[in-house]
């Protein structure tokens, strides 16, 4: 009888003990319900005596968690009581709940997070290949967000990064901190993504910016500096990475049209076009929706531009010798415009598994048709909207593209049961890229791209910190096949590269330091050539005080040239381009220490950043314009023997500083934004004498080719096409229904350019070297013009309609004034666009 009251007692003390509470939910986005996984969750017992708030009645696994792979958690044996529950996740609002428990019972919640657009938090992916605090990560970053993109009507991205702090783009060759020159869009140093994914194209390494969806992109990421170690050796002076929108719950539809027109040049000579009118106009459309766990995204956009630039010069004796009279007259009569047009249309699409819970796949398209017409010089400074046409009967040169990438996917994600904020990701990406392009009537030619990555990342949080670790493997195969360039001399016009790489990168963070650690080894094989070059990167960001973060930051960078730098040799009417098959790889290192703080006085909310920088180049590859051909019987067939090659130009250095900041608040009922930056930058060559280049000259006597001999303005020893200062601003008001917006840009003179465009051979009365006027184009006249820099001014205003529906006005170059991208290159004049835009 005593062992059964013992054994009733001693189960009744179980029971009683086992009663005890619990709390559990599910976590989700409030704007598409899709569950969010690794949600901070903390739970304080309140004390109800005082109302103090005291987790010592709580154990470790009590008081915190994280939700799974389905945004769920669980808080098990639990008191009764009172308890303050709050929920933290990065990009999102922070949430505070009161939990009450009463009679040992299992509360149920189910809660929705708002993500976190009205504060200063950027949420940035691109520098480590995960979700990081823009004032954490170990190296300078920039974002642009896509109100401005919206606002300023972009028709690429190519215009918009001419607004990005410390970033110029000329002709298509993008530069951050003066880290390139003008290479006319061919061997990019800075590596264009969307997605992850590289948009250069083969064969040339063009960034591809008409094929970017400006219809659906959340926000643009730009990194500077060296970054070989996670994205490969095109972006050895940085990365911009364009992260398109994902797919809300409620399907979106969204479209624009727009329409201007050029205005009346500032000059007579300019406006060659008369009583017609340059318009150009476009229309994008893109639709969302997320359904059945698959998420679909799909885009089309259109545009035509007839241009500012064309009209048609005369040379009556077929020789160079123009009269630049009579061809302003016959500009108005004959209209040969420099125009473009092309049509695009891209999906992506992703499915979430239901019977395998972390594993998502898809696939993503896009395909192009772009025709334009192209120029590379003009013809005369006093019709420098007229592109130059000598021998006589030339024309622009008319380039023709069909483009399309297929891209497939895999993730597959797996998290810990006891936390689940530790977690596996396994991604495969892959691309095929096609690109069949017709340069000029006559030549045909087409590159095909094959990449695969294969990333693994680890995710753990301990007592110690938070670690990530990201691995990976790429393969990378291009194939070039170009008869009229590539099959030159009997020489096989099929240029094959492959290019296969392994990479690493660990990032520490603990308690305020953040630490970054990173490896890569790239192989390449072309032709007959073998390379196996080793690459690194470290960081560090340390929050000094709050709102306070200091960083430095070491990466080393490699480039192998592109099958066109090589192997290319083409003509754009008359200027030709000429191979150099000796080209060797460009390497170098990068390094900057810089100062984040973020602040609040009143409303205002801003980030002030200060930044100083040095990038070092080993090999440095130029675009040069020299004379690099004998003359031909009748020389302006060949202009001379006269036009560009690609060489390597030694060794480089780029030092400088820059500040930027952006910041929002109101004044008043008045919304206001603001971005803007200066970057002071001192590109040299640390060997001005040094022969870096040999040809034959015309009476067959071997010619070195050093800096001092081959630039202009050898002062300072400045490399060629760079600005040395870069000064941007724009700020947006919003009031009401109401909002309208103002960029700044301005740069200095491109004081240094090759030493022919200055010479007597462009210039009347023998240039700056005193020899024989052979094509008076006026270089130098038409930069007496601009020896104090460029400074422009867009403007912009808009009205809600209604809820879906905005009408803006944009006005670029306000002031109408004379710009040059380049030397021998005029930009365009005031520009008047009205656009309509629609969201369902």
């Amino acid at each position: 009888m005593r062992k059964i009251i013992l054994a009733v007692s001693i189960l009744a003390s179980f029971i009683s003990f086992s009663q005890t509470g619990s709390l559990v939910g599910k976590i989700l986005d409030n704007n598409d319900k899709n569950p969010l996984i690794g949600v901070n969750l903390i739970l304080e017992y309140k004390i109800s005596s005082s109302n103090d708030i005291s987790v010592a009645k709580l154990t470790p696994e009590q008081s915190g968690t994280a939700t799974d792979l389905d945004g769920d958690f669980a808080f098990s044996n639990l008191e009764d009581g009172e308890y303050k529950l709050t929920i933290s996740y990065i990009g999102y609002e922070q949430k505070t709940l009161d939990i009450i428990i009463l009679n040992k019972e299992q509360v149920s919640r189910r809660i929705y997070l708002e993500e976190a657009v009205t504060k200063m938090d950027n949420i940035v992916i691109s520098a480590g290949k995960f979700e990081q605090k823009l004032e954490e990560v170990t190296v300078s970053m920039d974002i642009i967000k896509p109100n401005l993109i919206e606002s300023k009507n972009s028709t690429d991205l190519e215009v918009l990064m001419n607004q990005s702090p410390g970033v110029q783009v000329v002709d298509g060759q993008a530069n951050i901190r003066g880290g390139s020159g003008w290479s006319y869009n061919t061997g990019s140093r800075v590596l264009v993504m969307v997605d992850d994914m590289p948009i250069l194209s083969g064969d040339r390494g063009t960034v591809e910016w008409n094929m970017i969806p400006m219809e659906n992109i959340s926000q643009i990421e730009v990194i500077k500096g060296a970054s070989s170690v996670l994205f490969g050796s095109s972006a050895m002076n940085g990365v911009i990475n364009v992260r398109t929108e994902y797919p809300k719950d409620k399907p979106e539809a969204k479209v624009s049209f727009f329409s201007g027109y050029y205005d009346t040049p500032p000059r007579e000579g300019l406006h060659w076009w008369g009583d017609n009118t340059r318009r150009f106009q476009g229309l994008s459309f893109s639709y969302a929706e997320y359904k059945n766990n698959t998420g679909l995204v799909i885009g089309a956009n259109v545009y035509a531009n007839d241009g500012y630039k064309g009209g048609y010069i005369i040379d009556p004796n077929g020789d160079g010798t123009i009269n630049h009279e009579d061809s302003i007259a016959s500009n108005f009569g004959e209209e040969l415009p420099v125009s473009e047009k092309w049509g695009r249309f891209n999906f992506s699409t992703e499915h979430k598994s239901k019977n395998f819970p972390g594993l998502s796949y898809g696939i993503n398209g896009n395909f192009m048709y772009l025709s334009q017409y192209q120029s590379l010089i003009f013809a005369h400074d006093s019709i420098a909207y007229t592109p130059i046409n000598v021998p006589e009967g030339s024309t622009p040169t008319h380039f023709t593209q069909m483009m399309f990438n297929i891209d497939p996917h895999v993730k597959y994600i797996t998290s810990s049961k006891k936390n689940p904020k530790n977690q596996i990701r396994h991604t495969y990406k892959s691309r095929l890229f096609r690109d069949d392009y017709q340069p000029l009537d006559e030549e045909r030619g087409f590159s095909n791209v094959f990449y695969q990555e294969y990333q693994f990342q680890k995710t753990f949080n301990k007592d110690d910190g938070h670690i990530v670790s990201t691995s990976g493997l790429t393969s990378n195969y291009i194939k070039g096949d170009y008869d009229e360039i590539y099959g030159e001399g009997g020489i096989s016009r099929t240029k094959q590269m492959f290019n296969y790489s392994m990479y690493s990168q660990f990032d520490w963070k603990y308690k305020r330091l953040n630490l970054s650690f990173g490896a890569r080894l790239e192989h390449f094989l072309f032709q007959e050539e073998s390379l196996l070059v080793p690459v690194l990167r470290t960081g560090l960001n340390y929050k000094l005080f709050k709102g306070t973060f200091l960083r430095s930051s070491f990466g080393q960078g490699y480039r192998y040239p592109t099958i066109m730098e090589s192997f290319v040799k083409t003509s754009f009417h008359p200027v030709y381009v000429y191979p150099n098959p000796d080209l060797k790889p460009e390497h170098g290192w990068s390094s900057e220490i810089g100062l984040k703080q973020l602040f609040k006085i009143g409303e205002w909310k801003g980030v002030l950043d200060l930044a100083g920088f040095i990038m070092h180049y080993n090999d440095m590859i130029e675009f040069t314009f020299g004379q690099w051909a004998l003359p031909a019987l009748n020389p302006i067939d060949n202009f001379y023997g006269i036009g560009f090659k690609c060489v390597n130009i030694g060794e480089t250095q780029i030092n400088g500083g820059e500040i930027s900041l952006m910041g929002e608040g109101k004044i008043g009922d008045v919304n206001v934004s603001i971005l803007g930056s200066y970057t002071r930058a001192n590109p040299i060559i640390l060997n001005p004498d040094s022969t870096y280049y040999e040809y034959i000259n015309a009476v067959g006597e071997t010619a070195e080719i050093t800096y001092n001999n081959a630039s202009h303005d050898t002062v300072g020893n400045i490399l060629k096409y760079r600005h040395e200062h870069l000064l941007k601003f724009d700020v947006n008001l919003e009031f009401n229904r109401f909002n309208s917006g103002l960029s700044l840009r301005y740069n200095s003179l491109m004081r240094n350019m090759d030493r022919i465009f200055g010479s007597g051979l462009f210039n009347d009365g023998g240039g700056t070297d005193g020899t024989p006027t052979v094509l008076d184009i006026s270089i130098l006249k038409s930069r007496e013009r601009m020896l104090n820099g460029d400074f422009i001014i867009d403007w912009r205003v808009g009205v809600q309609v209604n809820q879906n529906v905005t009408l803006s006005l944009i006005i670029d170059n306000v002031l109408n004034r004379e710009y040059q991208n380049r030397p021998a290159d005029l930009g365009a004049p005031r520009t008047i666009t009205l656009k309509l835009s629609a969201k369902m």
